[in-house]
């Protein structure tokens, strides 16, 4: 046995070479806790002395020179205001805030401070008897001549102890200086002797691993990387070849295995993504979170549950979807309206359930919806088409009953007026019932243009002139002769019926110009946009309430007194006939938007409402 070579097995070598380094960085920090040690000694003698001398000398160079010219200032005024009493205060304030904040002077300094003290014992002691006796111009004597003698003395004394206490800092700052580059010398070269250490011992530690260990970890790792199937050849150890058999069999096990789960998972999403539902499944045992194609679509290929509480906390068109989907709740057929990134309006009926596994445990949830924003919007039609069917009928028969009795009344009430006296007309109201009655006549017209109004009889027109020929006889009445008009619409040929053109337009002038109180602006502008012609009609009055504007088209809804609620109906219905939409745009303090679409080729025409998106 002794004449066998001992082998160290890797874990000696590496416990060694840890020791090994761990001995050198304990060496390090012995000499970084010496230097430390004398760079707080430096530190220390700085701070007590130098700091302190450095300071006291500033507070006395000033002193001395605001004493000069205190000294000086009482000269030129003969003493007067109590000049003893003031440099005393001066004095002693100086030296109480000095103390207070650093203490008594550095005993290295005390010569100087008796020399200070020298000089104000000259003025407490010789100057202020000379100045009680009444004798002015030997104290000025005085002080201009012993007195600036020993002041300019002291002066130069306090240059020289500045100048020596620098020149102590510069040492001290020289020994920071060795401290330091000492200790970056020595850092530099245990570094490298570690380094140099480490990269020696970890060549020699793995030289010393086996190439059959190496070549079956690799063949091993590029099979756990997903390559199942794939066979270890050429293994002639024969430790090794047994592992090597069975690694195969396994790898040919896991190949079908994978192939299988491959085909349903596969077979299982093409089915979800073929649905128009949008599926989000989250798993919270394992963290996971599952999207079809239409859920990606919505919520975007890069979708994180970990941005849902941000999501739910933004102020956008999607909150109300993102605060669903991060609700805990059980809720089905919750209808939510949202704003995709292209500012277009859909309508989600979302629901949520808990997803559960083999063993009907809950292990998260799944929520589901789909896009019921063409449902809803033809629901609105036919509800829409129901109505003003109802209320066409109702109004036809209620306008065919009123208007025969009403026409006998008006005339009656005009053969009245015709044979009355003017007093007996004035007493009746005649002239005011005559002129109910032609607004009750109107309403009737209305009504019964609402129920059944007459098929257009196309023209080739250009809008601007129609809007033209309307606009004399808009501006002479009463409601509109404090309104500026304004007209800027591109000439372009248009088949659209005159009459009622004239009528939508007269509609919508009469409505702003009651909405403005008669007093505003009315702007009217109209261009070609694709296979559009759009037609602005805009106002500066107070605009729409909100819960106005989704009645807004419905007979009978009026903001105003005396309304009837029929104008825009008729007008909408009118542009239904012309294949056309009109449409609120922008309501808002100062500005009212209406925009009317015409159509400028055959064929079907989608109206670019934003109600309807």
């Amino acid at each position: 046995m002794d004449g066998e070579k001992r082998t160290w097995s890797l874990r000696a070598k590496i416990m060694a070479v840890l020791l090994l380094l761990t001995g050198l960085l304990v060496s390090l920090s012995f000499f970084f806790i010496q230097s430390l040690g004398e760079i707080h000694d430096v530190s220390e003698s700085i701070t007590e002395d130098q700091v302190p001398e450095l300071v006291w000398l500033s507070h006395w160079e000033s002193q001395v020179l605001m004493k000069e010219q205190y000294i000086q200032m009482g000269i030129q005024t003969d003493f007067c205001c109590g000049f003893i009493e003031g440099y005393e205060s001066f004095r002693d304030e100086g030296e109480a805030s000095m103390r207070e904040a650093y203490g008594p002077p550095p005993a290295q300094l005390e010569p100087a401070n008796v020399q200070l003290q020298r000089l104000d014992f000259l003025v407490f002691n010789q100057v202020s008897g000379l100045l009680d006796i009444g004798n002015e111009a030997e104290a000025a004597s005085l002080l201009e001549t012993d007195y600036m003698d020993e002041l300019e003395t002291f002066r130069v004394r306090l240059a020289a102890e500045r100048t020596q206490v620098t020149e102590m800092l510069e040492t001290q700052q020289g020994r920071f200086t060795s401290i330091i580059q000492e200790s970056l010398d020595l850092l530099v070269l245990t570094a490298a002797a570690v380094f140099v250490l480490a990269l020696v011992a970890a060549y020699r530690i793995s030289s010393g691993l086996t190439r059959p260990v190496n070549r079956l970890q690799r063949e091993l790792h590029y099979i756990a990387e997903g390559n199942y199937g794939e066979q270890i050849s050429g293994v002639n150890q024969p430790e090794l070849i047994p592992l090597a058999h069975s690694v195969n069999k396994l790898s040919e096990q896991l190949k079908r295995s994978f192939d299988l789960l491959i085909l349903d998972k596969m077979y299982r999403e093409q089915i979800l993504d073929s649905l128009p539902v949008g599926v989000v499944t989250s798993d919270e045992k394992r963290g996971e979170i599952r999207l079809n194609k239409t859920a990606r679509d919505v919520l975007g290929a890069g979708f994180n549950k970990d941005e849902l509480p941000e999501l739910a906390a933004r102020q956008d068109g999607m909150q109300n979807f993102w605060k669903l989907l991060s609700s805990k709740e059980i809720f089905q057929n919750e209808k939510v309206f949202v704003t995709n990134e292209k500012e277009e309006e859909q309508i989600f009926l979302c629901s949520q359930a808990e997803l559960v596994n083999e063993h009907r445990v809950t292990i998260g949830k799944l929520f589901y919806f789909i896009d019921i924003t063409d449902t809803e919007a033809l629901e609105q039609q036919v509800q829409h088409t129901e109505k003003l069917a109802l209320v066409g009928s109702l109004a036809a028969g209620a306008a065919h009953e009123i208007r025969n009795p009403l026409a006998v009344i008006d005339g009656f009430l005009k053969l009245m007026q015709q044979s009355l006296p003017e007093e007996e007309r004035e007493r009746f109201r005649l002239e005011l019932l005559l002129k109910e009655i032609t607004r009750i006549n109107g309403i009737i017209e209305d009504m019964l243009l609402l129920a059944k109004p007459r098929d257009p009889s196309y023209e080739e027109l250009i809008l601007e002139d129609v809007v033209e020929e309307i606009m004399p006889l808009v501006e002479r009445t009463a409601e509109t002769k404090n309104i500026a008009f304004t007209l800027d619409m591109e000439r372009v040929p248009v088949q659209a019926d005159p009459d009622q053109i004239k009528q939508i337009f007269h509609n919508l002038i009469r409505n702003s110009a009651e909405a403005m109180d008669g007093k505003g602006k009315i702007s009217i502008f109209g261009q070609r946009r694709r296979n559009l012609y759009c037609v602005e009609f805009v106002d500066d009055g107070p605009g729409i309430p909100d819960s106005t504007q989704e009645q807004l088209f419905s007979p009978f809804t009026t903001t105003k007194k005396n309304g009837t609620g029929l104008g825009l109906p008729i007008a909408e219905r009118m542009m239904d006939n012309h294949q056309g939409s009109i449409y609120l745009m922008e309501s808002q303090q100062g500005k009212t938007l209406f925009c009317l679409e015409f159509p400028l080729e055959e064929g079907p025409y989608e109206a670019d409402d934003p109600r309807l998106r």
